[in-house]
C-alpha cells in the first residue's frame, strides 16, 4: 500500500477553453509526488468549451450559477476528498519546481 498522500485541486472556471488544458495537464507530474490526484471543476455555465475539455482530460466537472467567488471556491473545496488541497485560478499552472 502506498503511503502517498493524495492531492485535490480544485479550479472555478467560466469559459476558459483558451487556458483550462494547460492547466490541468501541468498536474502531470505531481503523480510521482502523490498516489492519487483529484481534478475538481467547477464552472460557472460557460459558453464555451471549457466543460469538454476538462472532461475529456480526466476532471471531475460540476456546472454551478455564478454566486460570489468566494461562495463558488468554498463550494468547489467541499466537494475535495484528498489528503491535500490545491486552489488554482485556470490561468494558472504548476511546475516541477
Amino acid at each position: 500500500m502506498s503511503k502517498l498522500p493524495t492531492l485535490s485541486v480544485v479550479i472555478i472556471t467560466l469559459n476558459e477553453e483558451r487556458n483550462i488544458a494547460r492547466c490541468l495537464k501541468s498536474l502531470r507530474f505531481s503523480k510521482k509526488v502523490f498516489q492519487r490526484i483529484e481534478m475538481i471543476v467547477v464552472d460557472a455555465q460557460s459558453q464555451d468549451k471549457t466543460l469538454s475539455v476538462a472532461k475529456k482530460l480526466g476532471a471531475q466537472v460540476f456546472t454551478r450559477e455564478w454566486k460570489g467567488y468566494g461562495d463558488q471556491k468554498n463550494w468547489a473545496l467541499a466537494k475535495a476528498h484528498g489528503n491535500w488541497i490545491l486552489s488554482l485560478d485556470a490561468d494558472e499552472e504548476l511546475t516541477s519546481k
